[in-house]
This record gives C-alpha cells, sequence and structure tokens, in this order.
C-alpha cells in the first residue's frame, strides 16, 4: 500500500481515537439530542507498553468533564451500553483498528494483529466529575526487534495528535530509551512523550529502547567486573582458612566469630508491588502524582502503568487527569 494510502489510514485512526467517545452517546431519556462538540474528549491519552517480543498493550482513555446535567445524562448513557453490550464497542474499535494494522503490516513487512480488546466506562470524581472510557488492546509485532533492542513507532508513522491528545510509549522493564524522534515533550527512563498539537511525519514518531546498562545499586562497578572481584575474594578467603586449618586454628584466630546472617529483608522486600504502592500513597497523604510513584519505586512506567491498573480495577485506586499528568489517589476503602 502506497505511503499516501498509509497517512489516510493513520488519520482515520485518529479521527476513530479522538470520535469513539462521542459515537455511541445517544441522547437520555427526555433530554435534548447532544451535539457532538458537547460530548468531544476533554483529553485522551493514548498508551502504548512494548514488550521484549514486539508485541506492545494499549491502553487508549478518553477522559469527559461532566460539568452540566446533560453531559451527566449522556455519560450515563454511554456507561449503561458499555455495561450491557460490551460486545458492541469491542467489536465496532476491533474492527477499525483491524484496517489500520492490516496497512501498517504491509508497510513495515511485519505481520500485525489487534487482540484481546476490553472496554471499560467509569465516572470518576477526584475532586471534578469525569467520565472515562478506557479500552485495551494487544497489537503484535508493534515493534522492531533489532537484536536485543526495539525500535517502535513505524506502526503509527503520521499520526496526528490534537490538542487535547498524548501519547507515550514505554519499553520493557530492565530497557532504557535510546534514542527518540521528533523529540519528545518528556522522556522518562523507559518511556517518551509527545503531546498535541503535532502531526507527525511518515518517519515519524520513532523510539528506539535497548538494554540498560548492568551497574550496582550504587553506581558502582558493572555487575560483571564485580563478580570477578568477588571470585577472587573468595579464593583468598579460602587459602587463608586452608593454612588457619592447618595450624588448628580458625581464619580469624582460636575463636571465630559467628557467621553474619547478612542484613535483614527490608520492609519493602515484604511487600507485593501493589502494597508498596498503597504504602507509598498513604505516607504522602493519599495521592501522588504516577510519575512521582514510578521515580519513587524505582520502576519503569510500564510496570507502574500494570500495577496501578490492577489495583484500580481491583477498586483499592483512583485516578484523574490533572493538566497532562496522572494523578493516583487511594479509593474510600482503603
Amino acid at each position: 500500500m502506497s505511503d499516501g494510502r498509509h497517512l489516510v489510514v493513520l488519520v482515520a485512526l485518529a479521527a476513530l481515537l479522538a470520535g469513539l467517545l462521542a459515537a455511541p452517546i445517544a441522547p437520555a431519556a427526555g433530554a435534548a439530542p447532544l451535539q457532538p462538540d458537547e460530548v468531544d474528549p476533554d483529553d485522551v491519552l493514548l498508551s502504548a507498553a512494548v514488550e521484549e517480543s514486539g508485541d506492545a498493550t494499549w491502553t487508549v482513555t478518553y477522559r469527559v468533564r461532566l460539568a452540566t446535567d446533560e453531559e451527566e445524562r449522556a455519560f450515563e448513557s454511554v456507561r449503561s451500553d458499555v455495561e450491557s453490550a460490551p460486545a458492541t464497542y469491542r467489536e465496532r474499535f476491533r474492527n477499525r483498528l483491524n484496517a489500520t494494522a492490516e496497512d501498517a503490516s504491509a508497510t513495515t513487512g511485519r505481520e500485525m494483529a489487534i487482540r484481546n480488546v476490553s472496554v471499560s466506562a467509569e465516572r470518576e470524581e477526584l475532586p471534578q466529575a469525569y467520565g472515562v472510557v478506557t479500552y485495551r488492546f494487544r497489537w503484535t509485532n508493534f515493534a522492531a526487534t533489532d537484536g536485543d533492542a526495539l525500535e517502535a513507532g513505524d506502526a503509527v508513522g503520521g499520526l496526528p495528535l490534537d490538542n487535547e491528545t498524548t501519547l507515550l510509549v514505554a519499553g520493557p522493564d530492565g530497557y532504557a530509551v535510546e534514542s527518540a524522534t521528533p523529540a519528545p515533550a518528556e522522556t522518562r527512563e523507559a518511556a517518551v512523550v509527545w503531546e498535541g498539537p503535532r502531526r507527525f511525519t511518515a518517519d515519524e514518531p520513532r523510539v528506539r529502547f535497548a538494554p540498560a546498562a548492568e551497574t550496582t545499586d550504587d553506581g558502582g562497578l558493572p555487575v560483571e567486573v564485580a563478580a570477578l572481584v568477588a571470585a577472587a575474594l573468595l579464593v583468598v578467603a579460602g587459602a587463608a582458612a586452608a593454612v588457619a586449618a592447618r595450624r588448628g586454628a580458625g581464619p580469624f584466630g582460636d575463636d571465630d566469630p559467628e557467621p553474619d546472617p547478612g542484613p535483614a529483608p527490608t520492609d519493602e522486600e515484604l511487600l507485593s508491588n501493589e502494597e508498596q504502592v498503597i504504602r507509598l500513597l498513604e505516607e504522602h497523604g493519599g495521592r501522588m502524582k504516577q510519575a512521582a510513584v514510578a521515580e519513587a519505586l524505582g520502576w519503569t512506567d510500564a510496570k507502574t502503568s500494570q500495577v496501578t491498573t490492577d489495583l484500580r480495577e481491583a477498586g483499592r485506586l483512583e485516578a484523574f487527569r490533572l493538566g497532562r499528568e496522572n494523578v493516583l489517589a487511594l479509593s474510600d476503602d482503603e
């Protein structure tokens, strides 16, 4: 398929992502029909978590500020429809994205597919009321593999972002951003963020992830060198013990001290990932930016997103947008 056709399909994808929320909304009983611009999302987050295989888990989140009774009724209608007939929403979303994946396959030479589509609709009130519709799906072979490195973005080259849309692409755990074009609005340890309005060229966006260099926790010797040093010390200690044994004494004299059992495990080592997030939020008054949680725990954006999503689905955590930032808050039950 030609580059021109590829761009047309991607423009259609952008329109789909911006308009899917408005399309299914029907006026509530007794209410006047809503115009499309009355239910446009206030912000849209497109998030792709790339895996080592090249597959990516996508999350597309639409948030609408519920400032009027009409908007409240409209969103309640959407939520009711999603809960009663989620398959209708999933199939429409999947069918349209399948066309994009097929076109991207022809352009990149990688066989792609859209799988495991899910949809949810929730009302959030932290502190302002928002209607949130979230689609999740798996895009196979979204990124190209180059040895241990991953290159993502060619499947959505030319994608336009409007004023309300943010694109986040995160690499796997243990990877770091090696390069990205065009220059992102924000570069994290293993993720890049582009904000609209922006119209990527056919060769954009691009981000390359590579395995992060392995170092000791304090930034000292590389792991491989540290292992060799440790092995050498063990050899020396073993020789000293052998000499001492011949003399009838321990390596430190007649009365060796008891061996050090090592440091006791820290509290964090005894907590699950979910418990670490909950405790961190409790220590910060019950509310933190998601980026701050990732930094405090030393996690990648992809891992933080997965853990917090699980907590939200379990009803232990709530999230809302503050500007372009995700804010996490403990639910009332915590």
